[in-house]
């Protein structure tokens, strides 16, 4: 039986290594380990690469996180892991014997607080008492399901609080659950940090409010609040939409291709839609979805962020695909404006970002980012309109200069942003000297 341990994490990078080193027998026995991180800004996912199997990044939350590992795990088993949490020596043993009739199942460990004083011997016993009497695993226990199970319990539920108790009311309506009396070894340092009254007042509050329906959204945001104020938008009722094609050999930028190489095009375009998506997240100025032309299950796109922001392109051509992902961005309850971005615009940073967002904000009906060749790198919308997009020739040179006559006609407001560049073919190579830092790619 083989086992995946997926590893949520977010700013770990204190204890990632000690967490990941504890695993690699495991690993050598041909078990799994995939780190899934919620977009750390310390060290965190260059100290965890060398020591998993796979590391993906996605948009911050447990289960967000936890549902794109299990996605891309490879095993009959899942196993989820806190990165403060420490398996115990007989773990994969244990998981098969409990599993050994290989029926769909799931279960937990119980669980040991790493704190010495006699408080937290007390608290881990009411947390495993607890887990058995009612069905219902924390997250510091170590959940572990059959992959089978876990797909047909539909994975975690998309929030962002509570994901493991509404996690465990699902699975035990499919199966009896199968505890384990060994003891997962977890970090007691939020009941140090906060104390230990305090602490368990706050966790029995917030199960109860959520027992009472309140929203997890909610309580999240208590529980989480330096998190939750990091996260808000400057832009809250905007979308960005950004556009890209599937990174595969001979399939983009072909001009490119035909200059330099199919394999270096490839390994530049993957730098520059690296590079985009990172911009646009860290910017943090609106929630952003990546839009894929045919596929977007790509393994790229589903490192590079949730694959709950990831959709898919629609019309023939790239006129109509701009409409109708404009046109679905609008519908969103609570959008006002969108702004569309390509994935092969390196120049791309948060001030230009934020600078056609305030001209939207404040009433522009188009804002255009013009590129050097005539085209533009990016068109902010308050409203849809089909002519924009129609009898555009989006091969030549002129893209920007029909967009604007559409614009006249229409009678909309517009404001047109400085010039800057995407990358076609070979000439456009030099402008990537201009970028700090520069952009991980070679020939």
């Amino acid at each position: 039986m083989r086992i995946s341990i997926v590893i949520p994490v977010l700013n770990e990078e204190s204890q990632i290594v000690s967490c990941l080193e504890r695993l690699q027998p495991m690993r050598f026995l041909g078990h799994e380990v995939i780190v899934v991180d919620g977009g750390s800004t310390d060290a965190t996912r260059a100290l965890a690469a060398p020591l998993c199997d796979r590391l993906l990044r996605s948009r911050p939350g447990r289960a967000a996180q936890m549902n794109l590992g299990a996605r891309f795990a490879g095993s009959d088993v899942v196993l989820f892991l806190h990165a403060d949490s420490q398996l115990p020596e007989d773990a994969e043993q244990a998981i098969a014997e409990a599993l050994a009739d290989r029926k769909p199942g799931w279960g937990w460990f119980d669980v040991r607080l790493s704190g010495r004083a006699p408080v937290y011997r007390l608290i881990a016993a009411f947390m495993n008492l607890r887990a058995r009497l009612t069905a219902v695993c924390t997250g510091d226990q170590a959940l572990f399901v059959s992959a089978e199970l876990f797909h047909l319990a539909g994975g975690f539920p998309g929030i962002p609080l509570m994901e493991d108790i509404a996690i465990s009311k699902k699975l035990r309506q499919l199966a009896r659950p199968r505890p384990l009396a060994q003891k997962v070894s977890s970090s007691s340092r939020r009941w140090e940090r906060d104390g230990v009254a305090r602490t368990i007042l706050q966790m029995w509050r917030l199960r109860l409010l959520y027992f009472f329906g309140a929203m997890p959204e909610k309580l999240a945001a208590r529980y989480y609040p330096r998190l939750f104020a990091r996260a808000r938008f400057k832009f809250p009722s905007a979308r960005i939409a950004v556009f890209a094609r599937e990174p595969e050999i001979g399939e983009v930028k072909t001009r490119l291709a035909a200059q330099i190489g199919a394999e270096a095009a490839l390994r530049l375009y993957l730098a520059m839609l690296r590079r985009v998506v990172a911009t646009v997240e860290q910017a943090a100025l609106a929630e952003f979805h990546l839009w894929a032309v045919s596929d977007p299950g790509h393994e790229e796109f589903t490192a590079l962020c949730d694959v709950q922001d990831i959709r898919l392109q629609q019309g023939e051509d790239l006129g109509s695909r701009m409409h109708n992902a404009a046109a679905a961005e609008l519908a969103e309850d609570g959008v006002e404006f969108v702004l569309i971005v390509g994935s092969d615009c390196p120049a791309l940073t948060l001030d230009y970002l934020e600078r056609a967002l305030d001209a939207l904000s404040a009433g522009v009906e188009v804002v255009l980012g013009p590129a050097r060749d005539g085209g533009y790198v990016l068109i902010g919308l308050r409203q849809v309109s089909w002519e924009l997009f129609s009898g555009v020739d989006w091969s030549g040179p002129g893209v920007l200069e029909q967009t604007l006559e559409r614009v006249r006609e229409a009678g909309l407001s517009h404001q047109l942003l400085e010039s800057s560049w995407d990358v076609d073919d070979a000439e456009d190579l030099p402008l990537l000297e201009e970028l700090r830092p520069p952009l991980p790619w070679s020939r």
